[in-house]
């Protein structure tokens, strides 16, 4: 779109009580009938068809009189209601003048206006009925998103959660099918997680996008101003707030959407039972996008939100990247698991019988993958025994490991005692 469009679509956008979504439904209705002027007041008056929320809509509707919006429906009702309370025009005449100095501010910056109908908008990101009007951005967008996923999680990420992360990623990287198309991971620049992720993406040879809820004008944290340089250099820093805006936890919130919407799916690396990456999920189902969880450990509060999420059926548990080849399609050469399948038995878990010393018990293996059963075939009944020992035997990789543990705790198979050694209890 032309400047002086974007800069009026953001002034009548900001007027108090619309937003993004209000705008795009009173367009969305506007170009559900042909001609909306004739179905409003009976004019003749002909109007090239266009696209819903194309430009020719875009500036029929920064054009039309108050009336005129209200009887395109509830939406353009409430556009209407808005601009009738501006009746002096003093609200409107402020954000434009703010718009057009954001403008000039951008360009002293560097950073780049990506309006809904730019050709580098993200794809998937468009899709979402509350999906920003306009994007600041520093850096080179892709220009696909196939193989985008989110990675989300606490900021008080444990050594545990880190090394779980780099594994996961690093087979990733290795896994990867496709030459002409790389992986891009999506997360929001903040301590923790969020900074794990970006700098594995860029250790692991991916794009990474950082998406911010302060302007691009300034990094925050400041402690990740050096990471934000790495990231541009074959990526993008992304926000929807002006470029001196500064941090605020209100916009935190806004931001995630955009994560996940950005995104074909969100793995939620680690996370307490309330955060922002439990609203990025959030968001993520509410856009019908896959929803991921690495099970943790029970025992640690930066687990609670992924066991809880994972239990409700909120999320798929995950512990390996060829998840996202099965659940997905994506073209992830999967070691791991597979690799398990080719070195087992061949019947199936359900068909395993368990193994107790020389003796075969009548009870078999029910509802348990592959690695929760080769585990529990190799432990005594009630004989405690240390995970680093267990995990000696096992003969996949250790976030299987993690997988294979989890199962067997939450299924009741086995517990840990005092000193933290496994238990098998039946």
């Amino acid at each position: 779109m032309k400047k002086e469009t974007v800069i009026e679509l953001m002034a009548k956008a900001t007027l108090p009580g619309v937003g993004p979504v209000t705008i795009r439904k009173v367009l969305a209705d506007m170009a559900s009938v042909q001609n909306p002027w004739e179905t409003a007041h009976g004019s003749q008056k002909s109007q090239e068809k266009a696209q819903p929320a194309s430009p020719n809509w875009i500036e029929l509707m920064l054009g039309a009189e108050a009336d005129h919006l209200a009887a395109m429906g509830p939406w353009g009702k409430r556009l209407a209601s808005a601009m009738n309370k501006d009746k002096d025009g003093r609200i409107l005449q402020n954000n434009l003048a703010f718009f057009r100095r954001e403008w000039e501010i951008s360009q002293g910056e560097g950073i780049r206006w990506v309006d809904l109908h730019a050709e580098d908008y993200p794809t998937q990101l468009k899709d979402c009925t509350n999906a920003p009007l306009l994007l600041y951005v520093k850096g080179a967008l892709p220009t696909q998103y196939e193989y985008s996923l989110a990675v989300v999680g606490t900021r008080n990420m444990s050594s545990y959660g880190a090394y779980i992360l780099r594994q996961f990623m690093e087979e990733l990287s290795k896994g990867w099918q496709d030459s002409a198309h790389k992986l891009i991971v999506v997360s929001g620049l903040a301590r923790g997680v969020d900074s794990h992720a970006h700098q594995l993406a860029l250790e692991c040879g991916m794009v990474t996008l950082g998406v911010m809820a302060n302007g691009l004008a300034s990094v925050y944290p400041a402690q990740n101003r050096g990471l934000a340089s790495r990231i541009l250099r074959d990526g993008a820093l992304i926000s929807e707030s002006p470029a001196y805006q500064s941090a605020d936890a209100r916009l935190f919130a806004s931001r995630n959407r955009i994560i996940a919407g950005i995104c074909s799916g969100t793995l939620v690396a680690e996370a307490a039972a309330r955060g922002g990456a439990l609203i990025t999920a959030r968001f993520a189902q509410e856009y019908g996008r896959h929803v991921l969880a690495f099970p943790g450990r029970v025992t640690d509060q930066n687990s609670r939100g992924c066991l809880q999420m994972i239990m409700e059926g909120q999320a798929l548990m995950t512990c390996s990247p060829y998840d996202l080849a099965t659940l997905m399609k994506w073209p992830v050469r999967g070691p791991g698991l597979e690799d398990i399948r080719m070195q087992g038995p061949t019947q199936t878990a359900q068909d395993t019988p368990l193994i107790h010393g020389d003796h075969e018990s009548n009870i078999t293996v029910q509802h348990l993958g592959i690695g929760a059963a080769q585990l529990i075939s190799s432990m005594e009944l009630h004989e405690p025994l240390a995970s680093e020992l267990l995990w000696e035997s096992y003969p996949g990789d250790y976030p299987g490991f993690v997988c294979a543990i989890f199962e067997l705790e939450t299924k009741g198979w086995i517990t840990r005692n005092s000193t933290g050694a496994l238990v098998r209890i039946r």
